[in-house]
């Protein structure tokens, strides 16, 4: 099992904690992992570690503090994440992003709510197991991530952003949890490009 260090974060439920050696991504366990959706489950066991040796993306693994204190090994959700912006030039006050304009000018104080960049952790991939998909493990991880880089961040992160694949259970997914679609004009892609301000979960805590 992974080494508990600084890239870790607990409650008295569940523990977040980084995936770091070759033999940790190519565990059993990781093999084993299937949510059911067949691209997640081969950038998990294939190219996961790939993406961590270049510096690409960090994948973090779930799972119940009772396996945790047990020295086990049992990923309930993966997860990777990789570093973003969010990029707002003045046309895009204007058009694509007009809405995120308008939440900037509401939440931001003047002069910050006129740069060009907003600094931002995206969500590459995330994958529950099958057999605890639609048990609320899903928004758990979301509360724990939100926690994670509020307390566990080096550097300023304002935002959580990921490309939501464009399907009703997958945005309504991320809706419940608080983030909103950041332009209109996604609609009909294959994803959505969508947003939580972690000062709402400073906030609410």
């Amino acid at each position: 099992m992974p080494a508990a260090g600084r890239n870790s974060i607990r409650n008295d439920r569940f523990e977040l904690r980084i995936l770091e050696s070759e033999s940790d991504f190519f565990s059993d366990e990781i093999a084993d992992f299937d949510c059911g959706e067949n691209d997640l489950n081969e950038f998990f066991h294939e190219d996961a570690f790939l993406h961590k040796e270049h510096l690409l993306a960090e994948t973090y693994f779930f799972q119940p503090i009772e396996a945790s204190e047990e020295g086990l090994f049992f990923p309930v959700a993966l997860i990777s994440f990789l570093n973003d912006s969010i990029l707002i030039t003045r046309d895009a006050r204007k058009g694509e992003k007009r809405e995120f304009w308008r939440y900037v000018k509401k939440n931001f104080p003047h002069p910050m709510r006129y740069y060009c960049s907003f600094p931002a952790v995206k969500i590459g991939r995330l994958g529950v197991r099958k057999e605890y998909q639609s048990q609320q493990f899903g928004s758990a991880l979301m509360n724990m991530v939100k926690e994670f880089f509020l307390t566990r961040n080096r550097t300023g992160c304002r935002f959580i952003t990921v490309d939501a694949y464009n399907e009703d259970r997958v945005t309504a997914f991320y809706c419940k949890n608080g983030f909103q679609f950041l332009t209109d004009e996604d609609m009909e892609n294959e994803t959505r490009i969508m947003f939580y301000d972690l000062i709402r979960h400073r906030l609410n805590s």
